[in-house]
């Protein structure tokens, strides 16, 4: 009865070739995002999988109860729970703490480079499966080891152990080690290892019994063989009584559990503090796209069967007078859906390989290890999806009556006076639009963020790695090029990682967190920064840092000092300096760093010290090739056996911010979902036009030229398309408005992007319809007549 089945639907569908091949195509290109979340989903259950005697570790989270807020829980832990465990309870056979810290950047005076950083112990390498392709495990402060990868994004094929990288806060960092590859799917994803005693000797703090209230911490433990686990519970509870008592005054306590390894990912609990574990709405939010996607794809074949219905109500009525039951003829119109889901299948496969291959970004899984399991996955998937895609249309068909098709009254199926299959077009076209202005704003901020010039100027501007602080005669000669304007000297450039300082209004104040950045006052001159009161930093070449500082508005805002006029002249304190600075000047609040986050308050000292970057203004029409060779005859003069490090500031600000992969990602979604929308309404215009052929042959016989045929036949889904942009275009403005409150610096709504993409999709649809009513004005009407 089955081969029966797919016999009979493999002939219909060679039968309808045009619609066959809309509806295989439509659900092939819809059908790898969703296979691709279906990786992210199998992926996020083989999180942590390779480490050894894993049944036996567990992760510790904590509830934390407080008058404010309730009980929070978190995935970390205080700094002092795994030596508590490890030294005082026989159970625990092995135990260590992770921190995490975000925002690191490195650099070897040849490139700088965002990692990802872990704070980790030596027993963490006997806990967990990673392991040292060489080199040493980090023990002394400001020491680390790197990933693999790092490695060579560093220092290509040299050999790395030994060399030093510097951080633009903490210092150098002595290479140790270097780790084999390891698997992505960890919760240790990181590029850098650094030693727990540089931790503690930057933190010291956590090793004083207030820091139980702290929990920034990760710990694990590994039980000892014959250990039960209730053994970890009763320690768990007994350190939770003991340390509750040293955080009273906190008006905090905190409860200890237990959480098994293999239960970490994906989260079913919504854990504060844990990074890289994907949680369960996040899977479920990672399936709206490909949903909505498949959902268009439905539409089309949906719409495209209800549209043939008038064409399958004979074979509807025949069958049910040689005794069919309803029950059979729902199960064929299934089966066709489920052979045209397994074919879309195959070509879904063949464009995640294509994608794969293509395009590159680091969120997506594109791996798995069970490929046995993922493909059962993919089967029993593209089964629901044609059963889902094929219910309806099946319902309706096999409720024809014999009667009323063998008769002829049976009219295309449709719902209501607008029509169901209308309905479904404008649906398409209105998400199809909404997404694509969607990706429309993103670029145009993505955009914004790469180039803009509003902040602080990025044009022009060339920075040079110094590699010591005797700058001064690099700095003469760079100046005797004929295309150098100014010459200034900063900590570390804008866009990146800036040192954090402690400031005050007054020495007995509270400490407010601020970014800081040693400067002179032609590096604010050359970053065109709005001096809003007071002067820029006093122009000296001492070689001692000044008392003098440049806040910005934030800053003035978090200190309480009244206007910019108000505050100039007054005193702050710097990290807990005893010698006040005075303010010199206010500068507008201004994006140095992330344009996502809000505005956070900044300092800029002259303080030669911690001058690591020069920073050369050029002419705007210099030649970057000439320039570039001056510039590296006059390093090599100063430093021969040092190789330039240097950056265009321009260009390293939009590699920066402007995400390419990200985009090409999203514009192939966007892609899909435009030709999944127009191979619909090519099915569907397609189809009306070859049931009007008799209309328009009497049209033509009574004199009806074919500019008004066309304009008869093109009018109604032209409509569609007016209707679906006149909804769509709110949704577009509602769009950016959501962008607006997520991105503290936004480039605004672009109504000219947005009319572009409207447009070229409303002249691809548009051009669609055209094409096939003209194709059936220029018919000649004798032989439609004559076939009728």
């Amino acid at each position: 009865m089955i081969r029966n089945y797919l016999k009979v639907a493999i002939r219909n569908l060679w039968k309808n070739k045009l619609f066959s091949f809309i509806n295989i195509m439509g659900l092939g290109l819809a059908i790898p995002f969703a296979l691709m979340a279906l990786m992210q989903l199998q992926g996020a259950f083989e999180f942590d999988n390779f480490h050894p005697n894993s049944e036996r570790i567990y992760r510790i989270i904590t509830d934390e109860k407080n008058q404010e807020n309730g009980t929070q829980h978190y995935a970390s832990s205080p700094y002092l729970l795994a030596d508590n465990l490890r030294n005082n309870y026989a159970s625990v056979e092995k135990a260590t703490k992770v921190v995490r810290e975000f925002g690191w950047e490195l650099n070897n005076q040849l490139k700088n480079i965002r990692v990802n950083t872990i704070y980790i112990e030596p027993s963490f390498f006997d806990i967990f499966g990673f392991r040292l392709a060489k080199g040493s495990i980090p023990m002394e402060p400001n020491s680390l080891i790197l990933s693999h990868e790092t490695a060579v994004k560093f220092f290509n094929d040299s050999n790395p152990i030994g060399q030093f990288l510097s951080h633009p806060t903490y210092g150098s960092f002595k290479i140790t080690g270097v780790l084999k590859p390891f698997k992505r799917g960890t919760q240790f994803r990181s590029d850098v290892m650094v030693s727990m005693a540089t931790y503690e000797k930057l933190n010291a703090e956590q090793l004083k019994p207030t820091s139980w209230e702290r929990l920034e911490t990760h710990t694990f433990v590994r039980l000892s063989p014959n250990a039960s686990t209730q053994a970890l519970d009763v320690a768990l509870n007994e350190i939770a009584k003991k340390t509750n008592t040293l955080i009273s005054k906190a008006q905090k306590s905190n409860t200890f559990r237990k959480q098994k390894l293999v239960d970490i990912s994906p989260s079913t609990e919504k854990l504060r503090n844990n990074p890289y574990v994907e949680d369960m709405q996040d899977i479920y939010f990672n399936f709206t796209i490909p949903l909505m996607i498949l959902l268009l794809a439905g539409f089309n074949y949906t719409n495209l069967t209800l549209a043939r219905s008038l064409s399958r109500s004979k074979e509807v009525g025949v069958r049910k007078v040689m005794g069919a039951f309803r029950s059979q003829l729902i199960t064929q119109f299934i089966a066709e859906a489920i052979v045209i889901a397994f074919l879309s299948l195959f070509v879904g496969v063949i464009i995640l390989q294509i994608i794969k291959s293509s395009i590159h970004v680091n969120w997506v899984t594109w791996e798995v290890e069970n490929q046995t399991k993922i493909w059962v996955l993919f089967i029993v998937f593209a089964l629901f999806l044609g059963i889902l895609a094929g219910s309806l249309p099946a319902w309706i068909l096999s409720s024809f009556q014999p009667v009323k098709v063998l008769k002829g009254n049976v009219l295309p199926a449709s719902f209501g006076k607008i029509g169901f299959r209308k309905v479904l077009v404008v649906i398409q076209f209105v998400a199809s639009l909404g997404f694509i202005f969607q990706i429309g704003h993103l670029y145009n901020q993505f955009e914004y963020m790469a180039t803009e010039n509003e902040n602080f100027n990025r044009k022009g501007i060339f920075n040079i790695s110094l590699t010591a602080h005797n700058y001064a005669l690099l700095a003469n000669e760079v100046a005797t090029n004929k295309d150098v304007e100014k010459i200034g000297f900063v900590s570390v450039p804008f866009g990146g990682i800036s040192t954090e300082y402690a400031i005050k209004a007054k020495d007995k104040s509270e400490n407010i967190a601020s970014y800081y950045y040693a400067a002179d006052a032609n590096f604010i001159e050359n970053m065109g920064l709005n001096i809003l009161a007071g002067t820029n930093l006093p122009k000296t070449e001492s070689d001692t840092a000044t008392n003098f500082v440049l806040l910005n508005e934030q800053a003035l805002k978090r200190l309480h000092l009244g206007t910019p006029q108000e505050a100039i002249g007054k005193a702050i304190y710097l990290n807990n300096s005893s010698n006040a600075s005075q303010i010199v000047g206010i500068v507008k609040d201004f994006c140095h760093f992330n344009y996502q986050f809000e505005k956070q308050p900044v300092v800029f000292q002259y303080n030669p010290a911690q001058f690591h970057v020069m920073v050369v203004k050029t002419n705007i029409n210099t030649s970057k090739t000439d320039f570039l060779s001056d510039i590296q005859r006059i390093w090599k003069k100063q430093n021969p056996y040092q190789q330039l490090s240097y950056s265009w500031f321009e260009q390293e600000l939009y590699e920066r911010y402007y995400p390419a992969e990200d985009m090409k990602m999203m514009g192939m979604a966007a892609l899909v979902i435009i030709v999944i929308a127009v191979m619909g309404l090519l099915g569907m215009v397609n189809y009306s036009t070859e049931k009007r052929t008799k209309e328009i042959g009497i049209r033509k016989v009574m004199g009806a030229s074919v500019g008004e045929i066309v304009r008869i036949l093109s009018w109604s889904f032209m409509k569609l398309l007016i209707w679906a942009g006149i909804i769509a275009i709110p949704i577009g403005f509602a769009e950016s408005l959501v962008l607006d409150n997520l991105f503290t610096f936004y480039a605004g709504l672009n109504i000219g992007l947005m009319t572009i993409f409207f447009i070229c999709i409303f002249c691809i649809a548009g051009s669609t319809i055209a094409y096939y009513a003209i194709r059936t004005a220029n018919l000649n009407p004798v032989k439609t007549l004559r076939t009728e």
